[in-house]
């Protein structure tokens, strides 16, 4: 194991699950001050969604959130953490699990991988960058809604 590793700090994960569970229920809410609450200010902040370009720096990110929840009328995140990594004001975690959507009369479930990492920061552990993708096998978007 590398030395710099070998400290108590390693061991404390529950600062980043916390931040996770924070980041979760604000996507959830659909409310988007309460989602951008959860990212950094700093400038080289990124979040990839499926289907859109990667977004950097706060007024992208704002302008992807925006465009998600104005196309979502309601969000169910049902994520299991796989691992969670913590090194001093770093930490990361990657995420499994079930996203379901609605627009309109339209229902969308798919399986997701999630990755975040934060940063602690004054005001609490921060997103630096979200990446969701799809899992594995997933039906088509046709296919879920012929079902």
């Amino acid at each position: 194991m590398h030395e710099d590793f070998l400290n108590d700090d390693i061991e404390d994960i529950d600062p980043v699950v916390d931040a996770d569970s924070r980041f979760i229920d604000a996507l959830q809410s659909l409310n988007v001050d309460e989602i951008m609450a959860c990212w950094s200010d700093f400038d080289g902040i990124t979040l990839i969604f499926p289907g859109i370009e990667m977004a950097k720096g706060p007024e992208a990110v704002r302008i992807a959130i925006e465009a998600i929840t104005y196309h979502t009328s309601k969000l169910k995140a049902v994520l299991h953490p796989v691992s969670v990594m913590r090194h001093g004001d770093i930490g990361w975690s990657f995420l499994t699990g079930t996203l379901v959507t609605t627009y309109g009369d339209e229902t969308l479930s798919i399986q997701v991988y999630v990755t975040n990492i934060f940063r602690r920061e004054p005001g609490g552990w921060k997103i630096l960058h979200h990446h969701s993708t799809p899992g594995p096998n997933q039906p088509t978007y046709l296919e879920q809604r012929m079902n």
